[in-house]
């Protein structure tokens, strides 16, 4: 969920904003908010540990910062299967979810055109290569 590119004097960076991500069911009635995953300690630090490699870089006057853009990054998930998959492929990333927390998201995904939204943040960056 970290990429990095370098393109000739381009740096580009892309990211997980670490905060908790809010899951909400939307059906055609309306949304239901389910609650949040939380990022894990580990992948928190390691996110904070990028950050200040990529601040090293414009402190040694390797790369100077151009634009930081923050922005939601919805994901969509038409089945507590698909859902599940995502999690257990991204396991590490998360703190282990709520006690009850996939029997509810079962129980709303019952109406029709019921869809799970998986509501996160990503901070994108670019950098120009100094010298």
């Amino acid at each position: 969920m970290h990429r990095t590119l370098r393109a000739g004097g381009l740096l580009v960076d892309c990211h997980p904003v670490p905060r908790p991500e809010s899951i909400e069911v939307r059906t055609s009635a309306g949304s239901t908010h389910v609650g949040q995953l939380a990022y894990s300690p580990e992948f928190t630090e390691t996110i904070a540990k990028a950050e200040e490699a990529l601040a090293l870089l414009g402190r040694e006057k390797l790369f100077e910062r151009q634009r930081t853009t923050e922005y939601p990054f919805l994901i969509h998930f038409e089945s507590v299967a698909e859902l599940q998959e995502y999690l257990e492929h991204w396991a590490s990333y998360y703190e282990p979810m709520p006690e009850g927390f996939m029997e509810t998201i079962e129980d709303l995904m019952g109406a029709p055109g019921a869809e799970i939204v998986l509501d996160t943040r990503a901070r994108g960056t670019t950098f120009k290569k100094l010298g």
